[in-house]
């Protein structure tokens, strides 16, 4: 299977249809090859995720390069919503690019005035501010095996340090997008959907889970009994699932026409913010500590 990267701050997956969006895709995230089709190339993610992108978004590389970037020590996560990428290390400089939050950057030597250097997976090079990124090996998990046969595979195990932390930081990472709009597909903070949202709070800690509104037994997140809930685990209702927050509260990514948006509400009816609808059609919970 030849391997790639997304070239573009932001591209869409397409279903076979190439008229239904999928996923959405960001800088320097890596790809499987399948197949090609009229102006798209069928792929997969390096967390599974299979559909069509456009050929304009893929840079092809080898598992070579893939995994000396990783290994390199030198590869860095966007850690806020959007980070414009500047020419010249100052706010008055052109802008290069916009990437979103969980894009890959290489970061090079020169780090001066806030701004650190960095590379695209498009080959260029600007600055961006140095606190708008964290070191990916800065992850309480990790995001991938290293090996190229399991290179764009689920990972089968997990290695945390904190559970306590790890959950508080899931939590920390749900909150940050309140107030983003709903969109079918989103990933970002300009738009989500439900497992998008839930798929980027993990991510974002070095964890792979399964990008759809449902549990499989490939991931990681496995079903917990409801009463054992605890902070971080996911809350699973029909084609839909939050991230829950403590005291009978959770955070989601709602196309309901009275939040469309990423909001918190609640399983408790004595609550102001109680979703009846979803409080009765609660189907299950699931966690990355299941036993």
């Amino acid at each position: 299977m030849e391997v790639g990267m997304v070239i573009k701050p932001s591209v869409w997956l397409y279903a076979r249809n190439k008229k239904e969006r999928t996923d959405e895709l960001f800088m320097g995230w890596a790809v499987g090859v399948i197949g090609e089709r009229e102006g798209y190339y069928e792929i997969m993610t390096h967390y599974g995720y299979r559909g069509l992108l456009k050929k304009t978004a893929l840079r092809f590389c080898t598992y070579k390069e893939l995994q000396a970037r990783d290994a390199s020590g030198q590869e860095a996560l966007i850690k806020r919503g959007v980070t414009d990428v500047m020419e010249q290390p100052c706010v008055q400089s052109k802008r290069l690019s916009a990437l979103r939050k969980g894009s890959f950057v290489t970061l090079l030597p020169e780090e001066t005035g806030g701004y650190h250097k960095v590379r695209l997976a498009d080959g260029q090079t600007g600055y961006i501010p140095s606190v708008s990124y964290k070191y990916r090996m800065d992850s309480d998990g990790y995001l991938y095996d290293k090996e190229p046969e399991t290179y764009f595979l689920r990972q089968k195990k997990k290695r945390i340090q904190s559970e306590e932390t790890f959950r508080e930081l899931l939590a920390a990472n749900a909150k940050n997008y309140l107030g983003v709009q709903y969109r079918w597909a989103g990933k970002s903070a300009q738009g989500i959907d439900c497992s998008g949202f839930t798929f980027m709070c993990y991510f974002l800690n070095g964890i792979l889970i399964y990008r759809d509104a449902e549990l499989n037994s490939l991931y990681p997140i496995h079903e917990i009994p409801k009463e054992q809930i605890r902070i971080g685990d996911l809350l699973y209702f029909p084609g839909h699932v939050a991230l829950y927050i403590g005291n009978q509260r959770y955070i989601h990514a709602t196309g309901n026409e009275k939040s469309f948006g990423c909001v918190i509400n609640s399983l408790s009816e004595d609550d102001f913010d109680y979703r009846k609808d979803l409080a009765e059609s609660f189907l299950m919970a699931g966690s990355l500590f299941a036993e």
